[in-house]
């Protein structure tokens, strides 16, 4: 294996490890519906509102699209290795995967607490805090993000930020 074949491998290894809690090995649906849970109940969103509901489907259409990548022995939770060759898979960075960027665009209207369609800072701040970015290293990159000044970011700077949070 080379070099730049491990470093693909090491962002999804390290989400694996977040997801599998338990420690058991493998992650299921709701090993892998953890953070998405805990991101509602910490913002104090009701999972069933529309909101809510939006993020636990999207993250539920992901899940079930990792399972037809790598469950390779079709028992319904992912191994490391198979979590790995479904999120390393060419099918996984497709733009035509089934709710390609959802997650994202689910999880950005939660944040959006005033509806504006944009994140001011402390809207910002809250998803930093939820993925245990330091508060002065989230206010540095939220200057970095809002490229135009205008104290907010748009629905796709916040995908740029999400982006290199999990390639970095």
């Amino acid at each position: 294996m080379t070099d730049i074949t491990k470093n693909a491998q090491l962002v999804p290894v390290q989400e694996f490890r977040r997801m599998d809690a338990d420690g058991d090995g493998s992650v299921d649906l709701t090993d892998f519906l953890r953070a998405p849970h805990r991101l509602l109940a910490e913002l104090g969103i009701p999972e069933e509102s529309d909101k809510g509901r939006a993020l636990l489907e999207a993250n539920e259409t992901q899940w079930r699209f990792l399972l037809s990548l790598g469950d390779a022995d079709d028992d319904g939770v992912l191994s490391a290795d198979e979590y790995v060759a479904a999120r390393t898979s060419p099918d996984f960075r497709s733009p035509d995967r089934p709710g390609k960027g959802e997650v994202c665009r689910t999880l950005f209207d939660l944040l959006d607490r005033d509806d504006d369609g944009s994140l001011d800072q402390d809207e910002f701040l809250r998803a930093a805090e939820f993925l245990d970015m330091p508060t002065p290293d989230a206010r540095a990159y939220f200057d970095e993000l809002d490229t135009d000044g205008s104290g907010r970011i748009s629905p796709k700077e916040f995908l740029k930020a999400v982006k290199r949070f999990y390639t970095s």
